[in-house]
């Protein structure tokens, strides 16, 4: 291959959520997004099999809802369209009408969930939040919540 330059721009802070934003989000009621497995949801596991980054209490940020982040694509790995996205969403009283904040463990799996709210739906509030449950779990005083989406 032949060098190639590639001009890269600076982060763009505005689709980052930090620990601050997640407290805000609490304390205001707003939709919170836990895009990991329901077992990861329930604390019944700290992280998928195999997986160095972890936490030391298992469980869910209070009030969150769990809409796992491959709900967003069909079984052949392409996003499902526009309406099918914010369907999924408004069953759990999400419709972008407020800043939405998507999580997982270390923030990989919840961009794709951002990807689907900002990008494909149109939600300009959704932010991500990259520390997620590796950060959330492991601080001290933090509240958490355990045991399945419905309960």
């Amino acid at each position: 291959f032949s060098a190639v330059e590639y001009d890269a721009s600076g982060p763009r802070e505005s689709i980052r959520a930090y620990r601050e934003d997640v407290e805000n989000a609490i304390e205001r009621g707003l939709p919170l997004v836990d895009v990991r497995s329901p077992e990861e949801f329930s604390g019944e596991v700290l992280a998928p099999p195999g997986l160095q980054e972890t936490a030391q209490r298992g469980g869910h940020i209070p009030g969150a809802s769990n809409i796992s982040w491959a709900a967003v694509t069909n079984d052949d790995g392409r996003f499902k369209s526009r309406e099918e996205i914010e369907e999924l969403y408004a069953e759990e009283g999400i419709d972008g009408g407020e800043t939405t904040v998507a999580y997982c463990r270390i923030g990989e799996r919840s961009s794709v969930a951002w990807f689907a709210l900002h990008e494909l739906a149109g939600y300009d509030d959704a932010i991500n939040y990259d520390g997620s449950w590796t950060e959330w779990g492991n601080l001290v005083g933090a509240p958490i919540e355990k045991g399945e989406a419905d309960d």
